[in-house]
């Protein structure tokens, strides 16, 4: 008996001092945050302890709890066939004004109603769990004629693609994320509504995932990986196609990515040509290189450089020539 009472206050005390720490780390980790992000209200301040320490908390679906922040409709009355753009805070137009996004800019230039369904934070597997989700469709009044894409800057979404939990631990929410089996793709359930709200745990699990995507990228050039992110594009494009087919008087609607992607575009891009993607590189587009430097005046610096309304002033127009139909 006494060896089990024992072994019970271990443990006991080893959870005391796990969680301890645990949250020492989280509280660390937020005033970082905070320092660097002054103009986000929840970095601002960190005055609660985290509900994880008080009961277990059922695990929320970021996509879901975002969507009240979608950006407005452009030319919400248009008749004619919608352009719709997806894509994480690049096409969001994180911390700008709606002037400043890219939808705003294109509707300078089409007639179409354009919906913007970015959500900050999410990555290109965001955008089948919204054409598998039926609200899209009540949403959008009209076919779609073009779909695109923006791509964020190098591994960003490679890295997205394999998380369960939000990247940042001062989240608690459920990151929606596919794995392979065959050439489908099946939702990754989480598990354990614990484990995804320990701090340190989170942590190690981005950072191992954060490590093998740059070496698998940058080193290895690992063709599981860009296999993975293709079929992730493929499977958006037959969704495209299933949803809004082909009719007698328009075509299916043309998938485009605009990318930010300059490295390693090679072991992506022609097979998704082949595909009938589009891929459309921004900076060779608008003819100017080395985007990121932010003295070019393309990316605000505040949080991580994101591009500003600048980049889209310069693209659509090269886009209109390109898409005349836009």
């Amino acid at each position: 008996m006494k060896k089990i009472f024992r072994i019970f206050l271990i443990v006991l005390i080893t959870l005391a001092v796990f969680v301890g720490l645990d949250m020492l780390f989280f509280y660390h980790i937020a005033n970082e945050s905070k320092k660097v992000v002054k103009s986000i209200e929840k970095y601002k301040s960190v005055k609660k302890i985290p509900s994880y320490f008080i009961k277990l908390r059922p695990i929320k679906d970021y996509y879901q709890e975002n969507l009240k922040n979608l950006r407005p409709v452009m030319n919400p009355d248009s008749k004619m066939d919608s352009i719709i753009i997806f894509g994480c805070s690049y096409a969001y137009g994180y911390v700008f004004p709606n002037e400043q996004t890219i939808s705003y800019v294109m509707s300078k230039y089409s007639k179409r109603p354009i919906y913007n369904r970015a959500i900050n934070s999410t990555g290109i597997q965001h955008v089948i769990y919204q054409l598998r989700d039926e609200n899209i469709y009540k949403a959008v009044k009209t076919k779609p004629k073009y779909v695109f894409y923006v791509l964020m800057d190098y591994t960003g979404h490679f890295e997205r693609l394999y998380y369960t939990s939000m990247p940042s631990i001062i989240d608690n929410n459920y990151y929606f994320t596919y794995k392979q089996k065959g050439n489908e793709l099946v939702e990754r359930k989480p598990f354990l509504n614990l484990y995804y709200n320990f701090a340190i745990i989170r942590h190690i699990q981005n950072k191992l995932i954060l490590n093998w995507v740059n070496y698998n990228y940058w080193t290895k050039s690992n063709k599981k990986l860009f296999n993975f992110f293709i079929l992730h594009f493929k499977t958006i494009n037959k969704l495209i196609k299933s949803n809004w087919g082909e009719s007698e008087d328009s075509e299916f609607p043309k998938l485009i990515i605009l990318t930010f992607e300059h490295t390693k575009k090679y072991m992506w891009e022609n097979e998704l040509k082949k595909e009938g993607i589009d891929v459309i590189d921004i900076a060779d587009t608008i003819g100017v290189h080395e985007l990121y430097k932010l003295s070019k005046g393309y990316f605000e610096p505040e949080v991580s450089p994101h591009p500003n309304g600048k980049v889209w002033e310069e693209l659509i127009p090269e886009l209109k020539k390109i898409y005349p139909d836009l």
